[in-house]
């Protein structure tokens, strides 16, 4: 058997529709099939998902099948990286998809540079698979090898985990896995933690992934007591960032680079602009308060936040019982 180059995780979550597609690319990657597996966590589909991913994997045996009551992407994600024997390893959302033959040569290259971390692009597709333009701010040009500290020096925070190609056994020794409590932003969490500890990262200027703009997922879901988890989860994601931050000035006696503590602003900025349009600014401004981080700074130039209506907006965020107040009359004419 050939020695496996790369494990590809898709985590299922009632996404029958869309499962499919998602293989298919992932099959249609040019390489060899004893040279990479790919595992889909069924994470208690309840849509028929987990039927239709069993009848693929019938006709492909490098697709592996786990069906497990439902417990989060997180928990999905980390089961499977506890079973891959790739040396890479890509994440793939189950409503998203690959270019088709873009990630040999991406793996390729990982395997050429000997790195734990490969970043590239990728697209914004919307309900009709209308690849949109990137954005300029989301585009990055190939750069050589350098350490996850220096990237993060040279670059925004991007909070996708499946926008990098990540060596197993990098994330097996530094022990980095997706926190299981949170329902949003688990991403982030990681990738800071990984991207902290790198010595070996490079770019690459490709755009193997794309990213369907999907308005019936999760992340999308009005429900008040679902709004409520992903606010406070948001909040919490901001914490786990902040004591990572910590953590690593306080072992290397350096200051952290301002990407990190800027996404963690962003989880802030926008858990707070929710809260006003739920009506639970209290809660929220409590929930801050006690982790540690209110007041906590406006988002800036290090997360892509440009200009002064976002100094405005922060200053009144400031203010609880203004912003209280604005969300009472934001509710009253919504």
């Amino acid at each position: 058997m050939a020695d496996l180059k790369l494990t590809v995780i898709v985590p299922l979550y009632n996404s029958v529709a869309l499962v499919s597609r998602c293989l298919e690319s992932i099959v249609c990657q040019e390489i060899p099939a004893d040279e990479y597996e790919v595992i889909v966590v069924d994470d208690g589909s309840t849509d028929g998902g987990g039927d239709v991913v069993d009848d693929f994997s019938r006709n492909h045996p490098q697709v592996k099948v786990i069906h497990q009551p439902n417990a989060g992407v997180s928990a999905a994600r980390n089961r499977a990286i506890a079973m891959a024997k790739g040396r890479f390893l890509q994440f793939v959302d189950a409503d998203d998809y690959l270019v088709e033959g873009t990630m040999s040569q991406l793996l390729q290259r990982a395997i050429d540079l000997d790195v734990e971390v490969l970043v590239f692009n990728y697209h914004r597709v919307d309900d009709k698979l209308n690849i949109l333009a990137i954005d300029e701010n989301d585009f990055f040009s190939s750069m050589s090898v350098m350490t996850g500290v220096q990237y993060l020096s040279s670059h925004v925070m991007t909070p996708y985990v499946w926008r990098f190609l990540l060596r197993r056994d990098f994330l097996v020794q530094g022990n980095w896995r997706f926190n299981e409590s949170l329902v949003v932003c688990e991403d982030g969490v990681m990738i800071a933690n990984f991207l902290l500890h790198a010595a070996r990262v490079a770019q690459d200027d490709s755009a193997p992934y794309c990213y369907v703009l999907n308005s019936t997922s999760a992340m999308h879901n009005p429900d008040p007591q679902h709004l409520r988890r992903r606010i406070f989860s948001q909040i919490d994601a901001a914490a786990s960032i902040d004591d990572t931050i910590k953590r690593y000035e306080a072992q290397t006696g350096q200051a952290a680079p301002a990407s990190v503590a800027g996404l963690r602003n962003v989880y802030l900025y926008f858990s707070m602009t929710k809260a006003l349009t739920c009506g639970i600014v209290d809660d929220a401004v409590q929930r801050i308060s006690q982790r540690g981080m209110f007041p906590f700074p406006c988002v800036g130039p290090e997360a892509h936040y440009h200009g002064a209506k976002w100094k405005i907006i922060h200053a009144l965020m400031m203010k609880p019982a203004l912003w209280k107040l604005l969300s009472k009359l934001y509710r009253m004419l919504k």
